[in-house]
């Protein structure tokens, strides 16, 4: 009786340690191609080192296709990094154009983004878009009342190199939740 009641001690020691990890990898890799798009998106805007709204990433069964123009060789390969550390993404083939062209742009547009963080209505802002060319700011997405957009158009404007800021930012009476998949995250 004794030596029974053991296998079935480590049996249950078993199924209790393989059982979460069988129902990870299945969960990996049954995750939709549309599902891993949304959290590489999501991976690549809160990284901050990238001009992640002028890329594009395709998807298909896990293998992942990136393109699009960034500043650097140095911002391409964040690209693929980041992308390579989302859940359920099997490859990644980097088509990424570097063109250097678009440096100073990119830096304003990175340090129109580190304004943003600091501006408490728009730090955590999941409609906000920020585009730059030529030094030109355009700013899209939605807030919660005119003083935000105010807001928001005055951090654009106090970055150095900005020539001129086009603000679209419409107000509107709630902000949809930051959400990854159809899960909520919380604020």
């Amino acid at each position: 009786m004794g030596k029974l009641n053991e296998i079935v001690v480590w049996a249950s020691v078993l199924l209790c340690v393989a059982a979460p990890a069988a129902l990870f990898a299945a969960t990996e890799s049954t995750m939709s191609d549309e599902m891993i798009r949304s959290r590489i998106a999501l991976q690549l805007r809160d990284d901050g080192r990238i001009n992640w709204e002028i890329l594009r990433v395709n998807v298909d069964k896990g293998n992942v296709t990136l393109f699009g123009e960034v500043a650097s060789p140095e911002e391409k390969g964040w690209a693929e990094t980041i992308t390579s550390t989302v859940p359920g993404v099997l490859s990644v083939r980097n088509n990424v154009i570097v063109d250097s062209a678009l440096a100073p742009d990119h830096k304003i547009r990175r340090d129109v983004w580190e304004a943003f963080k600091q501006t408490p209505a728009l730090a955590d802002n999941p409609t906000v878009r920020i585009s730059v060319r030529q030094a030109e700011v355009t700013l899209k997405g939605d807030v919660l009342d005119d003083r935000s957009k105010n807001a928001a158009e005055k951090a654009a404007e106090g970055v150095k190199g900005v020539k001129k800021v086009i603000n679209h930012m419409q107000v509107v009476d709630r902000l949809p939740p930051r959400t990854v998949d159809s899960l909520e995250l919380v604020r």
